[in-house]
């Protein structure tokens, strides 16, 4: 448990709190949220998600539902597309090819091209009454949430004066549910036809049991899976159900440690990490996200232009340790001869490569050649490592 003083904030809590204290989770502070650490062993919940199935509450994750005021909506694909419209100046992708049940990763960025937050936007199917959601969904970084809210009081007003926005993390919580046995997870609760299920990056209205959930399939670790969308009221009886079902299948509830090793090893971008607003897209190796022939002009795109014509300054770079030192944030990277390259963003011990490896930005005019030799200094001491290829674990871009 947190302890706090009468001076701070009381931290925020998801419905499924006392549940994760009930089963023994260590509970830790997180973006001002109450959160599972871990529930049992870290290498256990990190191996039982590769192999078989892991649940995580990610209920804290910002979910914000944009959609067009009262009053001035003309049918619900024309309302969809006027938000997306409005939205598209402000982020790198093309939301003109998003459509009913499609989704899509991407940043909202500052002028200079720095990242205020890496999101996911969600053009919602017809027929999604969860909350009364309609028309678009944004889920973003807990610990951004804020930031990405003024953003849009910034920004939106200007583009299209008739498109609101609010959180919905007071009536709603998520679910993630990842593995290689998701569906069979997904089947032993009472959802018969996995043929249902969304393709990668689309989203749908699912019934499981007597419970109604937006399923998403989209995940952060690594492997395939589904998030799930549902109502507080449902929450707990969704989570216990796919507990007590598919733990004969091997699926573990797991924490936001090993949620932190999964994502490293699949070298997908931590916001305060990885990212920051100082940090483009291109310089976090995230060039694909960025559309710049894109017919809507959006914010940071002449200096993400000039920085792709100009070439970078710095590099993400994915290391794997060749000794037991476990890389941590702002651990210096060096060259053989103790030269400064940069410095260690993330970096854990591997459960599924049995090894230590890290994430880092290294400085100059080009990223290092696969299987450079470079040293890590961990705790003082350099320590050897090489540059790998991203990712390094071999799921699900």
């Amino acid at each position: 448990m947190c302890s706090m003083t009468a001076e701070q904030t009381p931290l925020k809590t998801t419905p499924l709190t006392q549940a994760h204290e009930a089963a023994g989770a260590k509970l830790v502070e997180f973006a001002g949220w109450q959160m599972p650490l871990q529930f049992s062993k870290v290498k256990l919940e990190h191996l039982a998600t590769r192999q078989a199935a892991g649940l995580f509450d990610i209920s804290h994750m910002g979910l914000l539902h944009l959609s067009v005021k009262a009053g001035h909506g003309t049918g619900f694909e024309a309302n969809q597309q006027t938000v997306l419209a409005a939205l598209d100046g402000l982020v790198g992708q093309n939301l003109q090819k998003l459509h009913p049940g499609k989704a899509v990763y991407t940043h909202l960025l500052n002028a200079q091209g720095g990242i205020i937050d890496d999101i996911i936007i969600y053009a919602l199917p017809d027929g999604t009454h969860l909350g009364a959601l309609h028309e678009v969904l944004l889920i973003c970084n807990a610990s951004r949430r804020e930031a990405v809210l003024d953003w849009l009081a910034q920004q939106l007003p200007q583009r299209q004066a008739t498109v609101q926005w609010r959180h919905v993390n007071d009536t709603l919580s998520l679910l993630a549910l990842q593995g290689p046995r998701f569906t069979e997870v997904l089947t032993a609760v009472g959802l018969h036809d996995t043929g249902r299920l969304p393709k990668r990056f689309y989203c749908a209205p699912l019934q499981l049991g007597d419970i109604e959930v937006l399923a998403t399939r989209t995940g952060y670790t690594g492997e395939d899976g589904v998030e799930l969308l549902v109502r507080h009221q449902d929450v707990l009886p969704l989570w216990q159900t796919l507990i007590e079902q598919g733990a004969p299948l091997g699926l573990l509830p797991v924490g936001l440690a090993a949620r932190d090793s999964l994502r490293t090893e699949a070298a997908y971008p931590l916001y305060g990490a990885e990212l920051n607003e100082n940090l483009t897209p291109l310089e976090a190796g995230l060039g694909w996200s960025v559309k710049l022939d894109k017919p809507e002009p959006f914010v940071g795109q002449a200096a993400l232009q000039a920085q792709k014509t100009g070439g970078m300054a710095r590099h993400l770079i994915c290391l794997e340790m060749t000794v037991k030192a476990i890389p941590r944030p702002h651990d210096a990277i060096e060259d053989e001869t103790g030269r400064s390259l940069g410095e260690v963003t993330s970096g854990c011990f591997s459960p599924s490569l049995d090894k230590p490896i890290a994430m880092g930005y290294i400085n100059g005019p080009a990223p290092l050649t696969l299987g450079t030799a470079v040293a890590v200094v961990c705790r003082g001491k350099a320590q050897p490592a090489r540059v790998v290829q991203r990712p390094f674990y071999g799921g699900p871009s």
